[in-house]
Order: C-alpha cells, then sequence, then structure tokens
C-alpha cells in the first residue's frame, strides 16, 4: 500500500511539475521571437514575402490558438502586395483531438484585402497556392485511421471590413467584392444555424454596382455531404434599380451525387440589367443583331456545365424582363439530368395576355425548343420590345412551336423549324395606308409604273380581323393564307420572312369590297372589286412596300369595260325578247 502511496505521490509531483513548467512557458513564451523564421520559411517554400507587422499571439492549454495582428502576403517572387489583413483570431480545444474531433472557438478576421489578377495568358497569380502547373504542389491530406472521419465543429466564424478584387487583363474586366460584415451561428454537422451577410460587389464589363443583404437558416451534414438553406431572405439593389429585388425560399445541396432542389420566389428579376446590356442596342431580331457582330466572330454559347447538372425545383418571379419582354407573375418548373434540361410549367403574364407552354434544352446536341400559347396579348408592344418591329397592332391569340440548335444565336436563327399562328382583331398593318394608295390608283389610272415607298410611321391601315399560319424551315418563316378585313378592304397574301437574315419578301393582295365617305369615297368605290397588289421587301425593322398602281388601274378600266360590255349585252338581248315578243303577237 505504501509502495501505491509513492507511487501516486511521485505522479501527482510529475503532474504539478508539469502544470508549472506548462504556466513558465506559457507566461516566458513569445512566439514574436519567430517571425523572422516564419517569414523565411515562407519564402523558402512559395517565393512570396510574408510580413507580420503586428503581435503574433499564442495559446497551448486549454486550447491552441492563434491571434495575428496587421500582417501581408506578396505575390510570389515579387514585392506587390497580394494579401493582407488587420486581425485574424482561431482557436481549437486540445483535449477532442485525441478522439478525431476538431472543435474550434470562434474565428474572427478583420480588414482582408485580396487582389486576384488572371493575366494576358490565361495564368493567375495564385496559381502557385492551388497547386496549379508552374507553382509547388500542394500536400494532399492523408487519410485518417481506419477510415475514420474527421467532426468538425465551429463555434462561428466573423469577417468584417473587407475586401477581394478580381481583375481580368485579357477582358478588362474588374470586379470587387466588399464584406461589411458577415457571421454565422455553430458549423457542426446535424445542428442548425442561421447566417447574416452585408456586402457590395463593383464592376466594370459589365458594370455593377450591387448592394447584398442576406439572411437565412441552413443545417449542414458532413458525413453525408448535404447542406440546405431555409428561410432565405435576401435583398439585392444597384444604382440602376434603387427598389431593388428579393428573394426568398430555401435551396438543398446534395454532394454524393450531386444534387440540387430548391423552392425560390424573386419578385423581380431584369436579366438585360444584370448581364449589362446598354439602352438603345439593337434587340436580336433587328437589323443589326441579324448575323455576327461586326467586330468579328460571335461568342459561342457554352452549354458544357448543363451537361453535369442534376436539380429540381420551381422559381416564381413577380417581374421579369430579358431581351427587353418583359412578363410578370413567371412560374417556372425545371428539372436537369444528363445534360437536358425541362422547363415545364412555363407560365406568365404578357402584354395584357397570359402565356402557357414549355421548353428544354438538350447541352448533348445543342437543341433548343419551345411550345407556348399565347390568349388576350397585345401583339404590337410585343413584337416592338422583342424584334424592334412595328408592323403590326392588335390583340388576340399566338401560338408556337419552335425548335432551332447551334453554336450561336446566328447559327440558331438560321436553324429555326417549327410552326407558327396568330389571329388578331381590331389591329393594324403598319407602315402604309392602303385605302390612301388605292385611291391614287384612280388618279393615275396607269400613267407612270410603280413606285416604292418606305414604310411611314404615320401610315397604318386598319383592319377588323386578321389570321395566318407560318411553317418555319432553316430559318424562314413562310405564309400562304394570310386573311384580313376591314369594312372597305379584304387582304390576302403569302411570303417568307427570314429571321436569320432579318429580311421580309411577301405579296399581299388588296381588294375593295366597298366605300368609304369623305375625301376620294367616290373615288375608292368606283375600284370596288378590284384587287391591288403590294409587294413588301427588305429589313423586318425598315420594310419597304411597292403597290402596282399600273395593274390596280388596269384592272379597274377592265373592270369597267366588261360592265360596259356585259350591260350591252343585256341590252341586245332585252331588244331581242322584245322583237320576238312582237313576231308572236302578229
Amino acid at each position: 500500500m505504501k509502495i501505491l502511496k509513492y507511487v501516486l505521490l511521485a505522479l501527482t509531483g510529475i503532474v504539478a511539475l508539469l502544470v508549472i513548467a506548462v504556466v513558465i512557458l506559457i507566461a516566458t513564451f513569445d512566439p514574436n521571437k519567430y517571425k523572422p523564421e516564419l517569414a523565411a520559411a515562407v519564402k523558402d517554400k512559395t517565393g512570396r514575402t510574408l510580413a507580420i507587422e503586428g503581435n503574433l499571439g499564442v495559446t497551448i492549454f486549454p486550447s491552441i490558438g492563434i491571434a495575428v495582428g496587421k500582417t501581408s502576403l506578396s505575390e510570389a517572387n515579387g514585392t506587390r502586395i497580394f494579401a493582407r489583413f488587420d486581425e485574424a483570431r482561431v482557436s481549437l480545444a486540445l483535449i477532442p483531438l485525441f478522439s478525431r474531433q476538431v472543435v474550434v472557438d470562434r474565428v474572427t478576421l478583420s480588414g482582408l484585402n485580396a487582389d486576384l489578377i488572371k493575366h494576358r495568358d490565361g495564368t493567375t497569380n495564385f496559381d502557385d497556392l492551388l497547386g496549379a502547373p508552374g507553382g509547388k504542389a500542394r500536400p494532399q491530406p492523408k487519410p485518417g485511421p481506419r477510415g475514420e472521419a474527421v467532426h468538425l465543429d465551429i463555434a462561428g466564424i466573423d469577417i468584417r471590413s473587407s475586401a477581394v478584387s478580381w481583375r481580368d487583363d485579357s477582358s478588362g474586366g474588374r470586379l470587387k467584392a466588399t464584406i461589411a460584415e458577415f457571421s454565422t451561428g455553430r458549423i457542426a454537422s446535424g445542428v442548425p444555424g442561421k447566417l447574416s451577410l452585408a456586402a457590395k460587389i463593383e464592376g466594370t464589363q459589365p458594370r455593377t454596382n450591387l448592394q447584398i443583404k442576406l439572411s437565412s437558416g441552413y443545417r449542414l451534414d458532413f458525413e453525408k455531404q448535404k447542406f440546405g438553406l431555409s428561410g432565405i431572405d435576401l435583398k439585392l439593389s444597384d444604382e440602376r434599380n434603387v427598389a431593388g429585388t428579393s428573394l426568398k425560399g430555401g435551396i438543398d445541396i446534395d454532394l454524393t451525387p450531386q444534387s440540387i432542389q430548391f423552392d425560390l420566389a424573386l419578385d423581380r428579376l431584369n436579366v438585360d440589367q444584370v448581364l449589362g446590356a446598354e439602352k438603345g442596342k439593337a434587340p436580336a431580331g433587328s437589323k443589326a443583331g441579324a448575323g455576327a457582330p461586326a467586330g468579328g466572330a460571335e461568342e459561342p454559347i457554352d452549354l458544357s456545365a448543363l451537361k453535369g447538372l442534376n436539380l429540381k425545383g420551381s422559381l416564381k418571379i413577380g417581374e421579369f424582363v430579358a431581351s427587353n419582354v418583359k412578363m410578370e407573375k413567371l412560374n417556372v418548373g425545371v428539372q436537369a439530368a444528363l445534360g437536358r434540361v425541362e422547363v415545364n410549367p412555363l407560365t406568365a403574364s404578357l402584354y395584357q395576355g397570359n402565356l402557357v407552354g414549355s421548353a428544354s434544352v438538350n447541352a448533348n446536341t445543342q437543341r433548343f425548343s419551345l411550345k407556348g400559347q399565347l390568349d388576350g396579348v397585345a401583339i404590337g408592344p410585343l413584337l416592338r420590345d422583342a424584334l424592334n418591329n412595328d408592323l403590326l397592332e392588335g390583340r388576340g391569340n399566338v401560338a408556337l412551336d419552335l425548335q432551332t440548335g447551334g453554336n450561336t444565336v446566328s447559327a440558331m436563327k438560321k436553324a429555326l423549324a417549327g410552326s407558327a399562328k396568330m389571329t388578331l382583331r381590331d389591329g393594324a398593318l403598319k407602315g402604309i395606308n392602303l385605302e390612301e394608295t388605292i385611291r391614287k390608283a384612280r388618279a393615275l389610272a396607269g400613267r407612270r409604273p410603280a413606285e416604292e415607298q418606305k414604310a411611314e410611321r404615320a401610315e397604318r391601315t386598319d383592319f377588323t380581323e386578321l389570321g395566318a399560319s407560318f411553317v418555319i424551315k432553316n430559318g424562314v418563316a413562310h405564309n400562304d393564307d394570310l386573311s384580313a378585313k376591314s369594312p372597305l378592304l379584304r387582304l390576302a397574301g403569302s411570303g417568307d420572312v427570314d429571321i436569320g437574315a432579318g429580311t421580309i419578301d411577301y405579296l399581299a393582295k388588296v381588294s375593295v369590297v366597298g366605300s368609304s365617305g369623305g375625301q376620294g369615297g367616290k373615288e375608292a368605290g368606283d375600284l370596288r372589286g378590284v384587287t391591288v397588289p403590294v409587294k413588301i421587301t427588305g429589313t423586318l425593322d425598315a420594310p419597304r412596300f411597292r403597290a402596282d398602281l399600273r395593274a390596280a388601274a388596269g384592272d379597274a378600266a377592265r373592270d369597267r369595260a366588261d360592265e360596259k360590255i356585259k350591260e350591252e349585252k343585256e341590252q341586245l338581248k332585252e331588244r331581242a325578247r322584245d322583237r320576238l315578243k312582237g313576231l308572236f303577237r302578229r
């Protein structure tokens, strides 16, 4: 028993001595003495200069911790500052490490500034830190014994007054993300938490000045590699949109296998502003957008990111703008797998009407398709916004069934195929007054050849109803059943609209079926039954009209001659009948 007593006393003494030694070590240890050795090691391993201007503090027990004051790191083999921060602090509990648990106290970082640069040759000023070619390989982490997972538990993260800049020397683009505050709750598997973010993104090409405020709940499962955000409340605003936009909903991400599920609601989104579309820029359907850019080849459409996408969810947007087309109450259901994206349902309110349809994208074959039914839509504002075209007005229905493919926008226009059908009421053909054109037929009487006239903004031909269907092949929409009616006129026609080239080649035939009062009313009435051919050519945004007035006047003259001959025949028949009656009476 005495031996046991002596052993316990000895152990107690040893522990006491160790505690005293640790206390003395902590009290007397000055990590700042090792700054030169630390800087030399960084220089030797990375070629970068590490400068620790502030104090370096270290704790050993009961937690291993480090606190670093003002510190900077240069670019590789240079003096230019790559990154700096004012203060960083982190510590982790010592005892849990023996059971492979990483328990970290709150991590704080303030005053971080980092400049990331992509050079013209495609390399960056941080390649060496990522183990990229040309830099020293980054050591790979070793697996734990018996494949045991390391359990991570962090009390929270705080980042304040920090910024990261990005510069692309090849494109001239610049971005700067400034974080005023980023804070999280506990980060541990199975433990729910909350995060908040206040930040700003500024940039050029495209010009950006975006304010971001985010709060959300989160849940993490490190073992199953599943992550989720719930109760998302994201607010975005910039100098071009003082009202801003907000996003609410939730999203779940599974990394094994990779999949995403979401249910999100956005109050407004202007894609043109996000992509930096300039005001006054010619839309896709205009002459300027019909072919490749004047400066050179078009940028290819890269769908490679869709090939590995696996997601399912719904997105609702209160106000939506894309390619200058405006929609409200947009509801989109999305499912993506194996490089194919299906959008169904696709519903929205637009231009006083409604859209119901579906769409798909196949990244493996670079194919696109769209089916849609537009009901009660004001076609004039839609055409002006979508195609910069002011040729038609009216309200009615449009049915679309379109397919295309290609690696550029121009290629997709030229490969467009499918069908389209529209029925409009109480509208107008803009750019020409066909009634006035027909009245001129009487005055010219075929004395001069047909004259070509440009579309005039103030001119229009009203109709009570209009219908047309199109068969689309290789980017050319062909129509041969145009039918339009007004109290004075009937309009028929056939021809082609080349969507790829942005041109039109169409022949309309205008027939007079009534007369109108006022100036020229009698002359137009005299042409009742006459058909006037009108040739429409040129570009979609600036069509030209050529009315064959000589043919119309000739038709009118022939019709009058035919009427005269018919009258004379009737008179001859009447006289012959009278003579026959006289002979029978005798």
